[in-house]
């Protein structure tokens, strides 16, 4: 690798920050206060030599430099006025700065995460589908056969992230499944058996409760949030807008599916936009994401 290919990915790689300076200005002959753009360094950090450029505020005049600083000490050398030194205090980062500046990174990581988890991955590559055939949907019939198809999908995928989620937790979960069972609200643990269905059945309870979610209707997401509140004290409703708009939704699904999209109150055909879909996508993508971390973060005290 070249010297000046080096340099300007140093460069690049550096956080800078503004820093005033005082110094002689061999344009004005005087004492003048101006201002550089100086490398954050810390602690037990490398020393940095990087180019510089200083601006001068008595008559507007600018220099190019050198700088060469650590953490004790800054000293700016001008490259046309060799004579002239600036010696000013280093622009000192901390550990917070540092994670500061590189949130972004830390956020991608977690998304990673994230995308690692079979469950959450399945529903962010159907939005992403949903997403991209959404350009295609005008109001014309053929298109609006396709929204109707991509509305559906997106309900779709929700409730089977929701039942998913809840059954896979509930499984792996010995707290949540009493909790579940113990609920007098839901009533799940009230049902009454034979002796001999147990038979050859191990863990008949835990069974039979898994029975029952997989046969829960995930799409009536009131429903389905008071089985996460009971079993593992989330709630998985979004707020305001984002929870008509999933309801609405819900309800045109229905529509779409049984009706072939016409309105079960109107006895119209629904039409389906690009912006519904899109609103729909994030107001799903957000609700499932916030899901996801919070029953990421359910700890199972056995």
């Amino acid at each position: 690798m070249g010297r000046a290919k080096a340099l300007m990915m140093e460069m690049e790689e550096a956080q800078w920050e503004a820093s005033d300076v005082s110094f002689y200005c061999p344009d004005c002959e005087a004492e003048v206060d101006g201002t550089v753009e100086l490398p954050t360094v810390y602690e037990n950090g490398d020393t940095e030599h990087l180019p510089v450029t200083v601006e001068c505020f008595g008559g507007h005049h600018s220099f190019d430099g050198w700088v060469r600083t650590d953490w004790d000490s800054c000293v700016i050398e001008l490259d046309d006025h060799p004579d002239v030194t600036i010696e000013t205090e280093p622009m000192r980062g901390s550990a917070n700065d540092y994670d500061d500046y590189d949130q972004d990174y830390y956020e991608w990581l977690e998304q990673q995460e994230q995308l690692s988890r079979p469950v959450f991955r399945a529903f962010t590559q159907t939005m992403s589908d949903v997403k991209a055939l959404t350009s295609k949907v005008l109001l014309d019939a053929q298109s609006q056969m396709l929204a109707r198809m991509l509305l559906a999908q997106s309900i779709t995928a929700l409730e089977v992230f929701l039942a998913d989620t809840l059954i896979l937790t509930v499984s792996n979960s010995q707290k949540a499944q009493e909790k579940l069972l113990g609920s007098k609200t839901l009533g799940i643990g009230n049902k009454q058996f034979k002796l001999a269905d147990a038979i050859g059945v191990e863990d008949f309870a835990k069974t039979k409760l898994l029975e029952h979610l997989r046969a829960v209707s995930f799409h009536n997401i009131q429903s389905a949030n008071g089985l996460f509140r009971v079993g593992l004290g989330i709630d998985i409703l979004p707020e305001g807008e984002d929870l008509a708009l999933v309801q609405k939704s819900i309800k045109m699904r229905h529509d779409c599916v049984h009706r072939n999209g016409v309105d079960r109150d109107t006895g119209e055909l629904h039409q389906i936009d690009q912006a519904f879909l899109l609103s729909l996508s994030d107001a799903l993508s957000d609700m499932v994401k916030s899901v996801d971390e919070k029953v990421d973060g359910f700890e199972s005290p056995f």
